[in-house]
């Protein structure tokens, strides 16, 4: 049952993020590919995380540096993904937590 929530989840995501068309200077397809990673992440972790924890666990500098990553790919991307409910985004301490649930 596990494999196939996550199967499900992975779905979602894909599909929500295939329809944003991310106009943050960064290529769409490396920002959809990162903002998946994050997301995936809370999925996987289930708890709310800021900023640095997504940094600390996922930034490694390879394809952009931190502050683009975050600034233009991953915070947008994790905005998009509060809009459309697949996770939630907590202002009081600038936190995201997946919120999407498998099935249908």
């Amino acid at each position: 049952l596990k494999s196939q929530i996550r199967a499900s989840q992975a779905a979602i995501l894909g599909t929500t993020l295939a329809r944003w068309e991310p106009s943050t200077g960064v290529d769409p397809e490396v920002t959809r590919a990162q903002t998946r990673r994050a997301a995936e992440h809370l999925a996987a972790t289930g708890d709310p995380l800021g900023r640095t924890d997504l940094v600390d666990a996922l930034a490694d500098g390879a394809t952009l540096d931190t502050a683009t990553w975050w600034g233009r790919a991953v915070n947008p991307g994790l905005r998009y993904l509060a809009e459309e409910g697949i996770v939630e985004y907590r202002a009081a301490d600038d936190t995201y937590r997946w919120t999407a649930e498998g099935g249908t």
